[in-house]
């Protein structure tokens, strides 16, 4: 058999070749190219995703309250985003030093991360040595001992409410915390590991700031299959025990409650004039009964008195919905 190809033979094996070509233009025709980062694989699809905004939106109203306790103040949480980010790129947003809260997500082993913004964390501080809930002027500087402490206990109740938030997905409890003011030091997870960030918008009435929980992917890898979509199954009866768990967490919850016992006003200039020994008087009268004032809002008519060594009163008639904004001052 001879090695050479004849000219006939040559035609026939390029006319083979362009018509493969066209067959394979022809099978790419009307589909589009998707881009893919390698540097950020895509783990966690968008169904999961939205559940996982669903799941931090009822934790977020959860913290609202918590602040709103602790804080003695109207305090707003508010979901920002839910993004997917490489985990070192999470770490160099945070400032240094930093508020940050290294945890671990047992049962299944995973860690995390939550961080509150610097701002929002001195004005905790500030409304708990009985300031007006500002946030620090000055250079950022690290806690104090002090301070971290107050920062740990409000912490603690952020964490209860994080497992409840879980519970309806997969039942987790927070341990080990620990307090970490440089976040090049707060390594759960390899620098080039994927993460999923969490941000909330904090706002209160001095100060504001966003709050972040990041979950690498590792932490989230037992709860991916139980945040897919499903067959939607008929609501049953509700787990006892998971309503048992929510009407306790609602009994912890602190409401602040004030005894208004007298009113009045004065001009600006007898206010000016006010000296030690002078007597100022009001517009209520002796008999009148005091306003029970509820979470900010008049609710009910009592008499202000004594119980053992402690002031108390008794509830007397309760003040109708439409009412209220006359007790207002």
């Amino acid at each position: 058999m001879s090695d050479e190809i004849s000219d006939e033979e040559l035609r026939h094996l390029i006319d083979a070749a362009r018509e493969g070509r066209r067959d394979e233009a022809e099978g790419a025709e009307g589909t589009a190219a998707l881009g893919y980062d390698f540097r950020r694989p895509q783990q966690v699809n968008k169904d999961q995703t939205r559940r996982l905004e669903s799941v931090h939106e009822q934790f977020a109203r959860l913290a609202a309250a918590t602040f709103s306790s602790n804080m003695r103040m109207v305090v707003d949480v508010d979901l920002a985003f839910c993004e997917q980010l490489v985990y070192n790129e999470f770490i160099l947003s945070l400032p240094n030093p930093c508020t940050a809260f290294s945890f671990a997500v047992n049962p299944f082993g995973g860690a995390a991360v939550l961080a509150f913004a610097n701002d929002f964390s001195m004005s905790v501080v500030d409304r708990a040595f009985g300031g007006q809930g500002r946030a620090f002027t000055g250079d950022a500087r690290t806690l104090t001992q002090i301070e971290m402490n107050v920062i740990n206990k409000l912490v603690t109740r952020i964490f209860g409410d994080l497992e409840t938030t879980w519970e309806p997905v997969a039942p987790v409890e927070v341990a080990e915390a620990a307090l970490e003011t440089n976040p090049e030091f707060i390594q759960i997870a390899a620098p080039g590991d994927g993460a999923m960030v969490v941000a909330f918008e904090v706002n209160a009435r001095s100060a504001s700031g966003l709050m972040h929980l990041c979950y690498p992917l590792s932490t989230l890898d037992p709860f991916l299959p139980r945040l897919a979509p499903g067959p939607r199954r008929r609501e049953g009866p509700r787990d006892p025990q998971l309503v048992e768990s929510q009407r306790r967490s609602l009994a912890n919850t602190k409401i602040p409650v004030e005894v208004q016992i007298a009113h009045g006003q004065l001009a600006l200039s007898d206010v000016a004039g006010l000296k030690v020994g002078d007597v100022v008087k009001l517009d209520s009268q002796k008999g009148d009964p005091a306003v029970v004032v509820i979470g900010g809002r008049p609710k009910y008519l009592g008499r202000p008195g004594l119980q053992g060594r402690k002031r108390a009163v008794e509830l007397e008639s309760e003040i109708a919905a439409d009412d209220e904004d006359l007790y207002l001052q």
